[in-house]
């Protein structure tokens, strides 16, 4: 299945293993790998491993873009880029031996007008050749508001009636926008459900009754994820709750991509909701067990995939 990973704000990921890290001092890092980065991209890489055919589409610019650019070639990864004036920015993601992850990540480049304008015409010629679209990660800085909402309606085309899902992944401000589009699914985490929602999510309930939050704002169906307590799915044919087995981590970063791309390739595969969630779970645990971005290895989401718990839930008061 063709599906198209949208990334605004791309990165040069540098990922950096340094044993028990802290602030302050002189470190020295036992391993280092550099990326095309951002998470439409993390994306984009899990999909691939699953079997699928991403493409990755999203604003590059400068010597990092160019960097990103040829990692993102070598790696094998189908890409259509929209090329700016500005800098792509660099991402340092810094991981002890325990898996904690440390990350500083430049804000990007300065839009002008103009730029935002040929992405969303970019998106919608490349969505044109495929069944599913996701949108995922932060908006470059002097994005104006309504700006991912026109995302959205871009990378929909024709909208639901035309048969092309648009799934959004980010975060605040950006998150409100997306709704107004009415995309067919949104995933977040439980942090970025409570800075929406202006109160914790720290229990199934909660999370469910945010995901239903979601719903009634424009989202056909939304995730909330919850780390190693799960992640909870609510559409209108119910909500569940999908719990992985415990693990000891060698990485989490970009867990929650690959967590979009297991939903989509189980969407993609034609199975129903529990058991989408269910390989979302599993292709988000397996993450943590590499210490690459999204460099799931698919014998491990098999595995995980048979270990993991999908049960009906309700929300707060339900």
């Amino acid at each position: 299945m063709n599906i198209l990973c949208v990334t605004p704000n791309v990165a040069v990921d540098r990922l950096i293993t340094v044993p028990q890290f802290a602030a302050g001092g002189i470190w020295r890092a036992t391993a280092a790998r550099v990326t095309c980065g951002g998470k439409g991209v993390n994306v984009a890489r899990a999909l691939r491993r699953l079997g699928h055919h991403p493409v990755c589409v999203g604003l590059l610019g400068g010597e990092a873009g160019c960097r990103a650019a040829d990692s993102a070639r070598f790696e094998g990864l189908t890409t259509a880029w929209t090329w700016i004036d500005g800098e792509t920015r660099t991402c340092i993601i810094v991981v002890d031996e325990r898996g904690t992850a440390t990350l500083i990540n430049e804000p990007g480049p300065v839009l002008q007008e103009e730029d935002w304008a040929r992405l969303l015409a970019d998106v919608e010629h490349a969505g044109r050749e495929a069944e599913a679209v996701c949108i995922c990660g932060s908006m470059p800085p002097n994005v104006t508001s309504g700006g991912l909402a026109r995302l959205v309606a871009a990378a929909a085309g024709e909208g639901r009636s035309g048969g092309r899902s648009v799934w959004v992944d980010t975060g605040g401000e950006a998150l409100i926008d997306a709704l107004y589009a009415g995309p067919d699914g949104v995933k977040i985490n439980a942090e970025e459900a409570a800075a929406v929602l202006g109160e914790p999510v720290t229990t199934v309930p909660a999370a469910v009754s945010a995901a239903q939050w979601l719903r009634r704002r424009g989202a056909a169906r939304a995730i909330v994820t919850m780390a190693a307590e799960g992640a909870v799915l609510a559409e209108a044919g119910g909500a569940w709750l999908a719990r992985p087995p415990a693990l000891t981590p060698v990485n989490k970063v970009a867990s929650g991509d690959a967590f979009l791309a297991g939903l989509l390739a189980g969407y993609a595969g034609g199975l129903d909701a529990p058991e989408a969630l269910r390989l979302a779970a599993a292709t988000g645990a397996a993450n943590t067990q590499s210490l690459g971005l999204a460099d799931i290895d698919t014998g491990v989401v098999d595995r995980l995939r048979a270990r993991t718990e999908v049960e009906a839930v309700a929300a707060e008061g339900g």
